[in-house]
């Protein structure tokens, strides 16, 4: 699933805040967020993966664990930037 942020929804049809704040991450840095089913690897390894950056061709964009807490996918997702150079 691709999306432009991390849009989750509460049965009321409010956004979480994280995911809100998520979306402004997403426009002001022009990413493009993937969710991406970790599980899917041979090892523990996909339970610890929070986000992946791709970096070909100028491309900005992070793939994250499928049904990620929306708290837990916006500090993966500044920290990332951090590393990449950026300040949140």
């Amino acid at each position: 699933m691709t999306s432009t942020g991390g849009t989750r929804e509460s049965a009321l049809g409010a956004k979480h805040p994280a995911a809100e704040a998520l979306d402004v991450l997403v426009a002001k840095y022009r990413l493009r967020i993937e969710e991406w089913d970790f599980s899917q690897l041979d090892s523990d390894l996909g339970d610890r993966i929070m986000t992946i950056h791709d970096s070909r061709d100028g491309a900005r964009t992070i793939a994250v664990a499928q049904e990620q807490d929306p708290w837990v996918r916006l500090h993966a997702v500044r920290r990332l930037l951090i590393e990449m150079g950026e300040r949140p």
